[in-house]
């Protein structure tokens, strides 16, 4: 059986300079993840070369990545070939995408790296833009930060496995991995941080759940 990795978290969260590690061997091997931010920019930049008008070069360096990915997706589904990619869930049309290759018969699979707030997010933005990265603006990063783990809160059910970590310090905890819908593995529910807790309601209540299910004789 073929095998859907999806990375996704805030903005900042170290999607992909972190994520892949957080991937199975047998997908780092295959290759980069599909990271379209930075597609994004490395083709804006090429354009810009020639064609001096940021809103024609956004437009068709915009056009460019998702003809890309459709493209990749295409190809594995195809194929049943293994895919990796990361990105950003906020809006309920962007669960197509798994659906789909679940549908196709894919196990799925997510990791989540989140922030302790919106502020760390949008400073690790600025550092990495002052470096060249990409930038994001500030609504833009609250929409993300809490629209994907919004969307996360109320899908997480859909996957084969859910690995949520806290990338806010430079030593990272992985605060829970679900199985199906329960968790396999998970911190004690009082030690979860607060965003986890504010933001992630429906989760934390299944690990205190099974916490208390646990301690039955």
């Amino acid at each position: 059986m073929s095998d859907l990795y999806i990375i996704t978290g805030s903005n900042g969260a170290g999607k992909s300079s972190v994520g892949p590690r957080y991937l199975p061997e047998k997908i780092v091997n295959q290759g980069p993840v599909f990271d379209g931010d930075k597609l994004f920019v490395e083709k804006r930049k090429e354009l810009w070369r020639t064609i001096k008008s940021p809103k024609e070069c956004n437009k068709l360096a915009y056009e460019f990545v998702v003809e890309t990915f459709d493209c990749l997706k295409e190809k594995a589904l195809t194929g049943h070939e293994d895919f990796a990619y990361e990105g950003h869930f906020t809006n309920e049309a962007t669960w197509n995408i798994p659906r789909q290759f679940l549908a196709a018969g894919y196990r799925i699979h997510l990791i989540y790296l989140g922030l302790k707030d919106t502020g760390l997010s949008e400073r690790r933005v600025n550092y990495r833009s002052q470096a060249g990265g990409h930038y994001v603006d500030p609504q833009t990063v609250a929409d993300n930060f809490y629209g994907n783990l919004e969307k996360l809160n109320r899908h997480y059910g859909l996957f084969n496995s859910v690995k949520i970590i806290d990338s806010s310090k430079a030593r990272h905890i992985v605060l829970t991995i679900f199985d199906k819908g329960h968790p396999a593995l998970a911190i004690s529910s009082k030690d979860l941080p607060r965003w986890f807790r504010n933001d992630l309601p429906d989760i934390t209540h299944k690990i205190e759940k099974e916490e208390v299910g646990r301690d039955l004789p």
